[in-house]
């Protein structure tokens, strides 16, 4: 079955600009005309269709009924590349034939049978196209409106530009030109992902990452894309989170899903040499994660100090975390996320050098490589762990969490029992060492931090004989550690 693709950028707007967005001059001479669509998406109970990367609706647009299903995009966030099958039906109830798209060939009937409403969508959508002097042609949609599933709901505001005609680089240009008259951010979640988020009672928690799955024939660079964008989007779907509430596990989820995604520029440095976007990007990366860093920092210690050093410590951190709303509204953070989208699906590294060196390598060789890179770094910088200092100690404990994080990224490279037991050890064994370290640093970071931040407060020190314990016990898991078979080994 031949299958439509639909390739469009979505774009997240605050309600208060909806007048302003759909009167820029930019999409097109003359208001468009607004309509509302109603839409009621279908899935089995134990939600089989979703599980599978496909989304069912049936959307009433006048007097009509379109079914559509959309399979899952094939990148996480910035461009949403998605197979789609729509055709009419006459009733509320979904169909299933040859004209329907996969469903009938993935599932068989008795299973489709079982499908029922989970949430619905009420959309009031302002569109039209952006034709171009070149011939090139864009649509776009301006969506407001909510998804609810029972008695919860979610506002969406966003802004859909579609390719109809013409290359990719057209939606982030025009995007670009739009965001410096209406502010912007990046839209990571559909309305499906929206809706299935509120029916499963999520949609305010913290986002942590999801598994990754990388085909094992996959080129080092699709893979590197695919990896940054699942971080980015981590990141982006925390951010929301940040913008209405100072939570804890939200700040620290948002500060994980960069720190995976400065690991990721890590790991893949041999195809992003030459490209000087890349350095950029680390850049600004490490600047926001530092903005985040301070404030997680105090939400470690607070937990573990009395009143009044724990109030003290609370105010600094209202404080610190009124200046991170401040940079987050700022057009510094909303345009990154955007910007870096761009360079993941069109950047110059993705073309540059002609000779493509390790940006065509299958990714499990590369993958290989760089993980016995980073256990060789482990391996002779933590020499003597009870013995260096607290500041090597500390490289150490990154250098363990980028190893973590990468073999959290190529776990799918590596599929069956037998392989997925020796990383399940080796993971058990490299945490417990993170622990340990992160215990050692904690202790020995709080006193500078607690002077940085004009705060009066120590925390509970061990004795001497305390700390021989807690140096003997990273030792010996550091020795557990190196002692792991390496999973990526045959």
């Amino acid at each position: 079955m031949n299958q439509p693709v639909e390739i469009e950028l979505k774009l997240d707007f605050d309600p208060a600009d909806r007048e302003r967005l759909a009167a820029c001059s930019l999409l097109g001479p003359a208001p468009a005309a607004t309509r509302r669509l109603a839409a009621t998406y279908f899935d089995t109970p134990a939600r089989h269709l979703d599980k599978a990367g496909y989304a069912l609706r049936i959307r009433k647009e006048g007097g009509k009924r379109i079914q559509t299903v959309k399979a899952a995009s094939s990148d996480a966030a910035g461009l949403f590349v998605r197979g789609e099958w729509e055709r009419r039906v006459t009733t509320d109830a979904p169909v299933f034939d040859d004209r329907s798209g996969p469903l009938s060939q993935l599932f068989e009937a008795d299973l489709l049978a079982r499908v029922e409403p989970v949430f619905t969508t009420a959309i009031d959508r302002t569109e039209g196209p952006v034709d171009r002097p070149d011939g090139s042609r864009l649509e776009y949609a301006i969506d407001v409106g909510e998804v609810r599933a029972g008695t919860r709901s979610s506002a969406v505001c966003e802004l859909e530009l579609e390719l109809k005609q013409g290359t990719p680089q057209l939606l982030f240009d025009l995007a670009r030109t739009i965001g410096e008259q209406v502010p912007l951010r990046l839209g990571v979640l559909t309305k499906s992902e929206r809706g299935y988020a509120l029916a499963e009672k999520a949609f305010t928690a913290a986002v942590k990452a999801e598994p990754l799955k990388l085909d094992r024939t996959m080129a080092a660079g699709d893979a590197f894309a695919a990896i940054a964008a699942a971080c980015l989007r981590q990141y982006r779907r925390n951010e929301d989170l940040l913008l209405l509430s100072a939570g804890v596990e939200q700040l620290h989820q948002a500060r994980v899903a960069l720190r995976r995604l400065r690991s990721a520029f890590w790991l893949f440095k041999p195809l992003l040499e030459g490209d000087a976007r890349a350095v950029t990007f680390a850049s600004e990366l490490r600047w926001l994660a530092g903005e985040l860093g301070e404030i997680r920092d105090i939400d470690v210690l607070v937990p573990r100090l009395e009143d009044p050093a724990r109030s003290a410590l609370f105010a600094v951190r209202e404080s610190r975390f009124g200046h991170l709303r401040n940079q987050l509204d700022g057009g510094r953070v909303r345009r990154l996320p955007i910007e870096l989208a761009e360079w993941l699906a069109l950047g110059q590294w993705r073309t540059e050098p002609a000779d493509p060196g390790p940006r065509d390598r299958d990714i499990r060789s590369f993958a290989g490589e760089r993980l016995d890179r980073l256990r060789r770094r482990i391996k002779r910088e933590g020499k003597g762990l009870a013995d260096i200092g607290d500041d090597h100690r500390h490289e150490v404990r990154k250098d363990a969490k980028k190893l973590r994080y990468a073999t959290e990224f190529f776990i799918s490279l590596y599929p069956g029992r037998k392989p997925r037991q020796r990383i399940d050890r080796f993971l058990d064994r490299l945490e417990a060492l993170q622990d340990k370290l992160g215990r050692l640093n904690d202790i020995a970071a709080a006193p500078g931090l607690f002077e940085q931040l004009g705060v009066e407060a120590e925390l509970p020190l061990p004795g001497k004989k305390e700390r021989k314990r807690l140096l003997d016990d990273a030792e010996d898991c550091f020795e557990a550690f190196i002692d792991s078979k390496r999973f990526w080994r045959d």
